[in-house]
């Protein structure tokens, strides 16, 4: 599959096409501080075999981390869960793949009440690994941000269009779903695909042993040997691509021709 990383003209807008005749569609959720640049790349290639795809940009993000610092995970869900609703109107067939946080947001809506058919995760954070997590409902009123964790990326000419600081409320509030999030991990019977990053500076290997002992079906594990965090602009980028296209275009191949994939 060719991968087309020319930027857009406004790098962090959310991308949304929509393919009458699929009866896929593939919905991509970023990462917390990051924006639907992280996905574009991907969601365009695979669009362009006819499968619809949505890439929303989350609240609080693409703008400025201030406005990230005033926006809780319960906003990020209520998107991720508004535009799974609306996608699985129009389509038979909806996977969820979500990098870091939004692996996070793709495993609560395999845990609702209205779960998608497959996720596909990326690096998923089910922890904080920071000595400092416990302090974080006291460190969010003495403290505003502390340096940016974005820009994970082996690859020198890929920019994920992050903030340049990482806003304490916001990650307060992330680690306090993550608690829960783990307790409902029991929930989740859609299968899942997880891809791990052997170089991963961001999420720790806590969540692939959480994962592997609490869900109940054993995911679906692909290694990244050449990527970082973000490995959705990674070297081993088209890796993720071909795989979630596997995973659509057989259902459409009845009402489409959907063409071979290939790297």
């Amino acid at each position: 599959m060719e991968i087309d990383y020319s930027p857009q003209s406004v790098p962090t807008a959310p991308y949304r096409q929509i393919v009458p005749d699929s009866s896929s569609a593939v919905l991509f959720l970023h990462g917390i501080t990051g924006s639907a640049a992280a996905w574009f790349p991907i969601a365009r290639s695979i669009s362009q075999y006819g499968i619809s795809v949505s890439v929303p940009l989350l609240p609080g993000h693409g703008t400025r981390w201030q406005d990230l610092n005033a926006t809780p995970w319960s906003d990020w869900l209520d998107a991720a869960r508004a535009e799974l609703k609306t996608l699985s109107h129009t389509h038979s067939r909806v996977v969820v793949a979500g990098l870091s946080m939004g692996g996070a947001l793709a495993l609560a809506l395999g845990a609702g009440d209205s779960p998608p058919d497959e996720l596909v995760l990326i690096n998923p954070a089910l922890y904080i690994d920071s000595p400092l997590t416990p302090l974080l409902p006291v460190l969010k009123h003495f403290v505003a941000s502390v340096p940016a964790i974005a820009g994970d990326i082996e690859h020198p000419d890929r920019c994920e269009y992050a903030y340049d600081r990482t806003p304490v409320s916001a990650i307060a509030s992330f680690a306090s779903a993550q608690k829960t999030l783990r307790e409902d991990l029991w929930r989740i019977e859609c299968p899942v695909t997880l891809f791990v990053s052997g170089r991963d500076g961001v999420v720790g290997p806590r969540t692939l042993r959480t994962l592997r002992s609490r869900l109940p079906q054993r995911p679906t594990i692909l290694s990244l040997r050449r990527s970082k965090h973000v490995a959705t602009l990674d070297n081993d980028a088209h890796t993720i691509a071909e795989a979630i296209l596997q995973k659509v275009a057989s259902a459409d191949r009845a009402s489409t021709d959907t063409p071979g994939v290939g790297e």
